[in-house]
């Protein structure tokens, strides 16, 4: 080995040496694996330089003559002095302030180190290294020298730079939960002890004398041991875990984390908030926090559908939305469930509302359908029978009594269509034929009203849309209304349809006095009774309701020569 000599307490800095570039190998992979991060790269940083503090160290300490031994001690600066700076970038780029990070940052440090790295190997006065010499200290040759102010100055402001980065490093840590604490109990000791027995050995603080070219190495053979766990052992600088970190912790649904015995390892704060918990729920077994479902265990997860679980809290009884799943290794061992909850609480109070709003509209329907209209047919029947049996003043009256009453059964048969479509809004839509369901209101027109004329102009197209039971009352509603709004001796209808690419037309015309232009698009509103109607106004709001539900549209168009067009698109069912 030359000129180098080979003692035992080396194995102590040689391994601190080795731990030292294993880790900044790790890191360099890891940058040209996934990319620069501010993170990675300040750690590779300060990896590198308390390899080279330490390797540098080991050099000198293994040297059997002065120049052999001063250049090494030299050379070891770069890494003891930059060390300093290396940690304070690291803490910066864990939190807000990494927009510090940057090569502005990195200037002023390389042009603040520059002139003692000039004075290392010029050192004219001397202003840094008095009076160094090579000093034998048990088995070792050691270099020792008195301290110039230049030299201390810098010490201690590199020492005060690491501290402020150690400090924001354990500020980060508190302020952050998805930081890993056992991560930094591990770094931030690790690299602080060996500055704090470097800085005791500097200014003579130590209660015993020894040189600080044995004393700095192996502390940090300790300390990079610390470094390299860290590392290794939490993904220090792990960007994708950090980031899954605090997706989870600040996450609006609760995660827990359980192991196969349904011990609860891991959560996030809202699964605290959820569950109402005032003390940590890790070490918590799953089935005292809230039942599962058919008294499922975790293991089953990996098949358990979500499931609801009521929860009593201090306030009101909250219903959270539980989904499982189970994550295992490669060779399929499962090592534990994860949780998700969510709030559904409001969601299933909207959700009981509305089907106790069904259900009284159900109840109304029915009475509608069947009480009210039993009703007023007895009314009309009645009023029928009387009309022999009065005179021409009564006969007036019942007239009136007539009218008001066929009103009355037109109302409930427009409220009982809103009713329906209100109930069915949830239904799913299925094929329906179109031609089947315009002839099927046709012909109820033509038998309830006699006097005016319904043609059909050319055939009606055999194409099917998607729709459901309600697709007759779109047609019925504006059949009905080109008859009511006619002003003609004799309403005359005319409905065509026209199958189109992907859609399909009706049209229903009528030689009736026609909409004003400032009144086509406001006609389908709810409650407008078009012109001079006595009906309810419902109608067409319910023919626009319906086809806007099927996908399509309608509007009115002018007549020619006279009266309105209501058209009807739909789209084919082949082409939703």
């Amino acid at each position: 080995m030359g000129g180098f000599q080979l003692h035992l307490p080396l194995l102590l800095i040689v391994l601190a040496t080795s731990i030292g570039v294993v880790t900044t190998a790790y890191a360099a992979s890891y940058l040209e694996k996934y990319g620069l991060t501010k993170q990675v790269l300040t750690f590779t940083f300060l990896a590198a330089s308390i390899t080279t503090w330490s390797f540098f160290a080991m050099l000198q300490l293994t040297a059997t003559t002065y120049t052999q031994s001063y250049w090494a001690y030299k050379l070891l600066h770069f890494g003891s002095f930059t060390t300093a700076p290396a940690v304070l970038l690291y803490g910066l780029s864990m939190g807000d302030a990494q927009r510090w990070v940057n090569w502005k940052t990195v200037s002023v440090i390389a042009v603040s180190l520059t002139p003692v790295f000039v004075l290392l190997f010029t050192d004219p006065v001397p202003v840094l290294f008095e009076d160094p010499g090579l000093t034998a200290f048990g088995a070792f040759s050691v270099i020792e020298h008195g301290n110039g102010s230049v030299y201390v100055s810098y010490l201690s402001a590199f020492y005060v730079i690491a501290t402020i980065g150690l400090s924001y490093i354990v500020y980060q840590t508190w302020s952050d939960p998805s930081l890993s604490s056992t991560q930094t109990a591990i770094l931030v000791p690790a690299i602080l002890a060996p500055m704090l027995l470097s800085v005791a050995q500097t200014f003579s603080l130590l209660p015993f004398e020894t040189p600080g070219t044995i004393l700095t190495p192996v502390s940090f053979s300790v300390g990079m041991t610390g470094v390299g766990y860290a590392a290794f052992r939490y993904d220090t600088f792990d960007t994708k875990a950090l980031a899954r970190s605090r997706t989870i912790e600040n996450m609006s649904e609760g995660y827990l984390l359980a192991d196969t015995d349904g011990e609860v390892i891991d959560a996030n704060s809202s699964a605290q908030s959820l569950l109402d918990e005032e003390t940590p729920l890790t070490e918590n077994q799953l089935s005292d926090l809230f039942p599962t479902r058919d008294e499922r265990t975790p293991q089953e997860a990996a098949t358990t559908p979500p499931f609801e679980a009521r929860i009593e809290t201090g306030v009101e009884p909250r219903t959270l939305e539980i989904s499982a799943a189970n994550f295992t290794t490669e060779t399929g061992v499962t090592l534990g469930t994860l949780f998700v909850m969510r709030d559904i609480t409001t969601r299933k109070e909207a959700q009981q509302q509305l089907e106790e709003q069904r259900n009284d509209l159900d109840v109304l329907n029915q009475v509608l359908r069947h009480d009210i209209r039993n009703d007023l047919q007895l009314v009309t029947a009645y009023a029928d029978l009387l009309t022999e049996h009065v005179d021409e003043e009564g006969t007036a009256y019942l007239d009136s009594l007539a009218e008001s009453a066929d009103h009355a059964i037109e109302l409930t048969k427009t409220a009982r269509n809103m009713a329906d479509v209100m109930l069915l809004r949830e239904e799913t839509q299925e094929r329906v034929a179109l031609r089947d369901a315009i002839e099927r209101e046709l012909e109820k027109t033509d038998s309830e009203n006699p006097d005016a004329r319904v043609t059909v102009e050319g055939s009606l197209p055999a194409v099917q849309i998607r729709a459901n039971q309600m697709l007759d009352s779109v047609f019925r509603n504006l059949l009905s209304n080109a008859i009511r709004h006619n002003d003609a001796e004799v309403p005359e209808i005319s409905v065509s349809a026209t199958a189109r690419d992907d859609r399909v037309v009706v049209r229903i015309a009528d030689n009736g006095p026609g909409v004003p232009d400032d009144q086509k698009e406001d006609i389908f509103g709810k409650g407008e009774k078009g012109l001079d109607s006595s009906g309810t106004g419902l109608g067409l709001y319910l023919v626009q309701h319906l086809v806007t539900h099927y996908g399509g549209s309608v509007w009115v168009e002018d007549n020619d020569p006279e009266g309105a067009v209501f058209v009807v698109e739909l789209p084919l069912a082949d082409a939703v």
